[in-house]
């Protein structure tokens, strides 16, 4: 192989810094009531990632099934209103001028991300960032 040949391409995720990979593996024992548990507490993440999270007190958000369910039909509706604004704001809905539209609009999708934010465990946004 000479040098002026391509390296081969990597597959993966760029691999992390030195000072960022994990090298130490620990193990504990636990009773079959603490198992049990613990595969409750963690829903889908794997047990070595729940526990190493919540051992950082940050321990995973985990969202219940139903309301992921929920969440993907709420995103439906917020396309629809996405939707509908571009179709107010290129006036091929003729309510444009229709006192108040804009700000009802702007009412309802704020309404509908906090509904979507709570299904997942998401806080609101601070006001004060905005």
């Amino acid at each position: 192989m000479s040098d002026d040949a391509p390296k081969k391409r990597r597959h993966g995720p760029k691999p992390k810094p030195p000072q960022e990979q994990r090298r130490h593996a620990v193990s504990c024992r636990l009773t079959d009531a603490e198992l049990a548990r613990l595969d409750e507490l963690r829903g889908e993440v794997s047990r070595g990632e729940w526990l190493r999270l919540a051992a950082m007190a940050k321990p995973p958000r985990i969202v219940p099934t139903v309301n992921k369910v929920a969440w993907a039909d709420l995103a439906r509706a917020a396309g629809n209103l996405n939707q509908i604004t571009r179709a107010i704001n290129e006036g091929k809905l003729p309510v444009k001028n229709v006192p108040g539209v804009g700000k009802a609009v702007m009412e309802v999708r704020a309404q509908l991300d906090a509904v979507r934010r709570l299904l997942i465990g998401q806080e609101a946004p601070d006001e004060s960032e905005g």
